[in-house]
């Protein structure tokens, strides 16, 4: 797939782009070959399971009980590195050989409209198209998925360690925290319900998957996982609240 660079700017306008102190972090194979539970590396037992790891779902944990530390501490994840093979240092979250199969070609970027996190203290704007240069100038919503805020499950995809980093700390997303997206109209409202680590054979079906409920409004941000090595990919699913 041909890609004419000499036709990307700098970018449309940032909208506001503010973080905490960012902490790199490496996650690796503890429970299964290709299977790293974000449990195992905080020190909390978590049973052995193929398929997608379910970071945290919301019904998991009481209203009025704190949530835990979303990264694992420096010395689990120096303990663990070593198992890490092949890392290359690189952020794509979709291939080009993905790309080919969504429902529209590359074309001309758009803007579409703007990405709030409050939690994590994200305000991006995002466009259409999930290939490489419309991903250098922030998220890309996948063609062929709803657009955010209409009925299905709109996906939407981000880097984490390149670019505008706009998905750095989708990590540190929990159960009951908001995603507002807009469209360039009204903004709509998402609730984090659950964070998953997801195989890199097996991500594409999982992120596109359509909810069962036809009523359902839903989001689905995903990025590499762990950052800089897209061996996994962490997805964050979020809907509107009935």
């Amino acid at each position: 797939m041909s890609q004419d660079d000499s036709s990307v700017d700098q970018g449309p306008r940032p909208r506001r782009l503010r973080r905490v102190a960012a902490v790199s972090v490496l996650a690796v194979v503890a429970v299964a070959p290709w299977l790293v539970p974000w449990g195992d590396l905080l020190g909390r037992e978590t049973a052995a399971a193929p398929g997608p790891s379910i970071v945290e779902r919301a019904t998991d944990r009481p209203a009025s009980e704190a949530p835990e530390p979303r990264r694992p501490d420096a010395a689990s994840v120096d303990a663990l590195a070593a198992a890490v093979s092949g890392a290359s240092g690189f952020d794509i979250p979709v291939s080009d050989e993905e790309v080919s199969a969504v429902s529209t070609e590359p074309g001309e970027y758009r803007e579409l409209g703007g990405i709030e996190i409050p939690a994590i203290g994200l305000d991006v704007s995002y466009g259409e198209g999930v290939y490489e240069e419309a991903l250098t100038r922030g998220p890309g919503h996948w063609p062929g998925t709803p657009m955010p805020g209409s009925l299905g499950n709109s996906v939407i995809s981000g880097h984490r360690n390149t670019h505008t980093q706009p998905f750095k700390e989708l990590d540190e997303l929990s159960p009951g925290d908001e995603v507002v997206v807009d469209t360039g109209e009204k903004p709509t409202t998402f609730t984090v319900t659950e964070t998953t680590i997801v195989p890199e054979a097996e991500y594409k079906e999982f992120v596109l998957r359509q909810p069962e409920d036809p009523r359902a409004r839903q989001v689905t941000l995903f990025a590499c996982h762990p950052e800089g090595n897209p061996i996994f990919r962490i997805v964050v699913q979020a809907e509107v609240s009935s």
